[in-house]
């Protein structure tokens, strides 16, 4: 099963191009625009694009289904045409057209392999659109097996703001390096699984070249991520030791949730109500009531239930 080819090596126009919304390249296809323009205004279109005919679609314009980087330089560039290779839906093949968009691209892109996050990309929307098991999406695919499969739908687990700093700084991220950042954020990592705010401080490090040796090593990457979960977990370690102390210290206890409503007036006093430019008037209302609502309870814990409270006599000498 595989698109059927039309036409090859014709140039169209470029208004005549509607990108396709099935975008395999989220991650890298921006990256290095202005050199590829330069390359093809220089030298030519060394690749063809693939586009997809539908007599049906009523804008009479090709699909663009791979080449999106060739497509922006082209943009890019100024040039007004594209050379390209027409495909169409092979006929009562149309319920499967992701399918086989998403096949052509991986035979296409085996050129420049995918990145693994794009990769798993593709599976997930084949998963989703098709209801698709991991063995299911191997057999559409040559060389897959249903473990590749699941080990590359790890790197979704990366949280999205993290693959946006490797998408900023592909250059700083080697395979090894988005791996252990997978490997660590998936929920088979169990008591050491980073935090998105974790994952966000390491991939920093690594994007801004801060310890040269995380940099260039992944395996020394994994030896950070792990320090930094022991940190973590020492500090909830110690947090709860606290918590069951107090706990044991009803006196201590009270102390203690003072201390937070201390701290959570100090946070809301800090919200900075200028960068607000503009708020719906239903919750703007309801975050006063809210904040009557808390008044009240403060003022009936403190004004009639806390001077019920028996003293001792040493206090109250």
């Amino acid at each position: 099963m595989a698109l059927e080819a039309v036409e090859t090596g014709r140039h169209v126009p470029l208004d005549e191009i509607a990108e396709s919304l099935q975008k395999v390249r989220q991650e890298t296809v921006g990256q290095r625009i202005d050199d590829l323009a330069k390359s093809i205004k220089e030298h030519g279109q060394i690749h063809a694009v693939s586009l997809l005919k539908d007599d049906e679609d009523p804008s009479g314009k090709y699909e663009l289904i791979n080449g999106h980087r060739r497509y922006h330089a082209a943009r890019r560039g100024g040039l007004k045409k594209l050379r390209a290779n027409i495909y169409r839906i092979p006929a009562g093949q149309e319920k499967d057209k992701d399918l086989l968009i998403q096949q052509h691209l991986y035979a296409a892109n085996m050129a420049e392999p995918l990145i693994p996050v794009e990769r798993a990309r593709m599976f997930e929307q084949l998963m989703r659109t098709y209801g698709m098991t991991a063995e299911q999406v191997a057999n559409a695919f040559e060389g897959e097996t249903a473990e590749s499969v699941a080990e590359a739908m790890k790197y979704l687990a990366i949280d999205q703001v993290v693959l946006d700093v490797i998408s900023a700084h592909p250059e700083k991220f080697s395979e090894g390096h988005i791996r252990v950042l997978a490997e660590f954020s998936s929920p088979d990592k169990r008591a050491w699984r980073m935090k998105p705010e974790e994952q966000l401080r390491v991939a920093r490090e690594v994007a801004e070249q801060k310890d040269k040796i995380i940099a260039a090593d992944p395996r020394a990457l994994e030896e950070r991520v792990r320090s930094v979960v022991k940190l973590r977990r020492e500090q909830e370690r110690a947090r709860n030791e606290k918590i069951k102390k107090a706990q044991a210290d009803p006196v201590k206890g009270l102390f203690r949730a003072v201390e937070a409503v201390e701290s959570a007036v100090r946070s809301l006093r800090d919200v900075d109500l200028q960068s607000i430019k503009e708020i719906d008037a239903g919750d703007k209302g309801d975050v006063i009531k809210r904040l009557y609502d808390s008044i009240q309870s403060l003022d009936d814990f403190a004004n009639e239930r806390l001077p019920k409270l028996p003293t001792s006599r040493k206090t109250a000498k």
